[in-house]
C-alpha cells in the first residue's frame, strides 16, 4: 500500500468517525456528564475535598478515542482490540470499586476503636460535635477521613442528625449504622450517651473479634477457591508441553471450544459459589 492510499483511507475513517460521534452526540455528551458526576461523587468517598472530574473525564474519553483510532488502523484483529477497548472502559469504575469495598472493610475494623475514642472525649466534657472534631483530627486513617468529612458539613451549617445521615448513605456499613442509629437515637431522646458509646464499643469489638475467627477459620476453603482456579490453567499448560497437538484441537474445532465453553463456566460457578460460602457476613 503506498502513501496516497494509505492518507486517503486515514481521512475516510477519520470522516467516518467524525459522523459515528456526531450521530452519537447526545448520547455520548450524556454518558460523559454521568461519569463525570460518578468520578466526583467516587472522589469525595477518598477526601473531603471536592474534586473536579471534568478535564481527566474528557482527556480519557480522547485517548479511547485515539487507541480505537490506531486498533482499526493497525491491530492484526480489530474486532479483538475493540473488545479490549470497551473493557478498557469499564477498568477504572471497577479498579475504583474494588479500593473502595477495600477501604469501606478497613473502616469497618477502625470503627470500635474510634467509636470507644469518641466515649473517652464525650467522658473528659467535650459535647459530641467536639468529640467528632476531635477524632478527624487524630483517628486512624482512613476513618478519620470519613470524620473529616463529617466535621467539614457540620462546620459548613448542616445539623448533625443530616451530617450523621449523610455519612450512613455513603459508607453503608452495617456496624456503622448502628453507631450512627446510636447517635441519632441519643440525639432525639437523650440519655447517658457516654455509656450508650461504650456498649456500643464492646459490642463491635466482639463482632469485630467474631469476624477474625471466621476469617482464619475459612483461610483453607479459599485457597482451596484459588487452587480451583488455577489448576485448569496449569493442566492445560502440562498438556501442551506433552501433547500440543491436542490442546491445539480444543482451540481450532467446534468441539474443542465447546469444551472449553463449558469448563470456564462450571470452573466459575464453583469458584463464585465457593467466595460466597467462606465470605458469608458476620
Amino acid at each position: 500500500m503506498n502513501d496516497t492510499a494509505l492518507i486517503v483511507i486515514s481521512a475516510m475513517f477519520g470522516l467516518a468517525l467524525c459522523l459515528f460521534v456526531y450521530g452519537l452526540r447526545e448520547a455520548i455528551l450524556s454518558r460523559y456528564y454521568a461519569d463525570v458526576a460518578w468520578a466526583e461523587a467516587t472522589a469525595y468517598r477518598f477526601s473531603p475535598e471536592r474534586y473536579d472530574a471534568s478535564r481527566k473525564i474528557a482527556m480519557f474519553y480522547i485517548a479511547l478515542a485515539v487507541l480505537l483510532g490506531l486498533n482499526v488502523l493497525f491491530f492484526p484483529a480489530p474486532l479483538v482490540g475493540v473488545v479490549f477497548i470497551v473493557v478498557l472502559f469499564f477498568v477504572p469504575r471497577m479498579y475504583v470499586e474494588s479500593a473502595w469495598r477495600k477501604r469501606r472493610a478497613l473502616i469497618d475494623s477502625q470503627l470500635p476503636q474510634a467509636v470507644a475514642q469518641m466515649a473517652s472525649s464525650v467522658a473528659s466534657g467535650m459535647t459530641l460535635p467536639q468529640a467528632l472534631e476531635r477524632l478527624a483530627d487524630r483517628a486512624d486513617m482512613p476513618i478519620r477521613t470519613e470524620f473529616r468529612i463529617m466535621n467539614n458539613q457540620w462546620r459548613a451549617g448542616s445539623d448533625l442528625p443530616s451530617t450523621i445521615e449523610e455519612a450512613k448513605r455513603r459508607l453503608a456499613l452495617p456496624n456503622f449504622n448502628l453507631f450512627a442509629s446510636a447517635l441519632l437515637v441519643n440525639q432525639k431522646m437523650g440519655g447517658n450517651v457516654v455509656q450508650t458509646l461504650e456498649s456500643l464499643a464492646r459490642s463491635l469489638e466482639s463482632i469485630d473479634r467474631m469476624r477474625r475467627e471466621v476469617y482464619a477459620a475459612t483461610s483453607e476453603g479459599r485457597m482451596n477457591i484459588k487452587v480451583l482456579v488455577l489448576a485448569p490453567f496449569i493442566m492445560l499448560g502440562l498438556s501442551y508441553i506433552i501433547v500440543p497437538d491436542g490442546v491445539k484441537l480444543m482451540f481450532t474445532t467446534d468441539t474443542g471450544w465447546i469444551a472449553v465453553g463449558l469448563a470456564v463456566a462450571l470452573t466459575a460457578a464453583g469458584a463464585l459459589w465457593g467466595w460466597k460460602i467462606v465470605n458469608a457476613d458476620v
